[in-house]
C-alpha cells in the first residue's frame, strides 16, 4: 500500500521486458557449382557427320527431281554464242533468222575426225539462237545401234565446238546418225527429234 494515500501499490505501465527475437531460419547447405561436362569428341564427329549426310540427300533429291521432270540437266561443256570460224555476216543471219513455233534448226559437223579414240573433234554442234527450244544431240553407230557420243541440254544460242567420244574407237570410218531431240524449256519435256546423217573417223 502507499503509505501516503493508503492505496495498493500499482503495476508501472512502462515497466521494460527483455526483446523477443524470432528463431532464426536455417539456410539449406549450399552444393558447390557442378562443371559442365564437355561433349566427347565422337559426338561431334556424329553431329557432323550427320549435317554432311543432310546435304547429300537434299543435292541428291535436287537432282534427282531435274531429272525426273522430263530430260537431262544442261551441259557443262556448252560455251554461249555460234560456233567459232563463224563470218559476221554468218552470226547476223543466224540471229535475224526466225524459227517458227514448233519448229526447230539443227546443225553439227557432216564429217568427224579424230586423231585417235580419245582425243578431241571438232563436232560443231549448235543450239542455233532462233530456235524456242533446249537440245540434246545423241550420235550412234547405224550399224550396231551403239552411242558413241551424247550431250546433256544445250540452251539456244550456245554450241559444243569440240569434245571426246564416250568410247575409244579403233582406227577407221563409222557412219553414224546425230539425233537433236527437243526439250520445252519451261517444262523439261520432250518435244519433237530430227535426224542428220554423219560419219566419225579415227585416224589412228
Amino acid at each position: 500500500m502507499n503509505a501516503q494515500n493508503g492505496m495498493p501499490p500499482q503495476p508501472n505501465p512502462y515497466q521494460q521486458y527483455p526483446p523477443q527475437f524470432p528463431p532464426q531460419m536455417q539456410r539449406p547447405p549450399q552444393q558447390p557449382p557442378q562443371k559442365k561436362k564437355k561433349k566427347p569428341a565422337s559426338f561431334w564427329v556424329v553431329i557432323i557427320t550427320a549435317i554432311i549426310a543432310l546435304i547429300a540427300v537434299v543435292v541428291i533429291c535436287l537432282l534427282a527431281f531435274q531429272s525426273c521432270e522430263g530430260g537431262p540437266l544442261y551441259d557443262s561443256n556448252a560455251a554461249s554464242g555460234q560456233l567459232e570460224g563463224k563470218t559476221p555476216e554468218e552470226i547476223q543471219a543466224e540471229l535475224d533468222r526466225q524459227v517458227e513455233e514448233g519448229m526447230f534448226n539443227i546443225s553439227i559437223a557432216s564429217g568427224v575426225e579424230f586423231a585417235d579414240g580419245t582425243s578431241e573433234g571438232e563436232l560443231r554442234i549448235e543450239n542455233v539462237p532462233g530456235n524456242h527450244y533446249d537440245m540434246q544431240v545423241t550420235i550412234t553407230d547405224d550399224s550396231t545401234g551403239e552411242v558413241y557420243y551424247q550431250t546433256n541440254l544445250i540452251r539456244p544460242d550456245q554450241h559444243i565446238q569440240k569434245d571426246k567420244l564416250l568410247k575409244d574407237l579403233d582406227p577407221g570410218t563409222y557412219e553414224c546418225t546425230a539425233v537433236f531431240t527437243a526439250f520445252d524449256p519451261e517444262t523439261n519435256e520432250e518435244v519433237g527429234q530430227a535426224a542428220a546423217k554423219m560419219s566419225i573417223t579415227v585416224v589412228g
